[in-house]
């Protein structure tokens, strides 16, 4: 699965010059375990059905994320990278 990052103004704070393309992060996801680069550990993570967030987690150094087997269902799996914000429909 391709995690995206989502933005509004394509246009630098500098002027008219597009920014370039950020590149996707990937992630698996196996029955209830998310495996990211190892990279991100560290970074939190939320799963969010709606308006609502069911479950924050911070990646470990592993770079895994263990999420509840109670949680079932299509949710928005949420990364934050710094002043980034990542996002992925996913289906636990």
């Amino acid at each position: 699965m391709e995690v995206y990052l989502h933005y509004d103004n394509t246009l630098s704070d500098l002027g008219s010059r597009p920014r370039a393309p950020i590149p996707s992060i990937s992630v698996s996801l196996c029955y209830h375990v998310f495996t990211f680069s190892e990279y991100l550990a560290g970074e939190t993570i939320e799963i969010v059905s709606g308006d609502t967030v069911v479950y924050t987690s911070v990646i470990g150094e592993d770079g895994t994320v263990t999420v509840p087997d109670n949680l079932t269902g299509e949710f928005t799996l949420v990364l934050y990278l710094g002043d980034k914000v990542y996002s992925a429909e996913v289906e636990l």
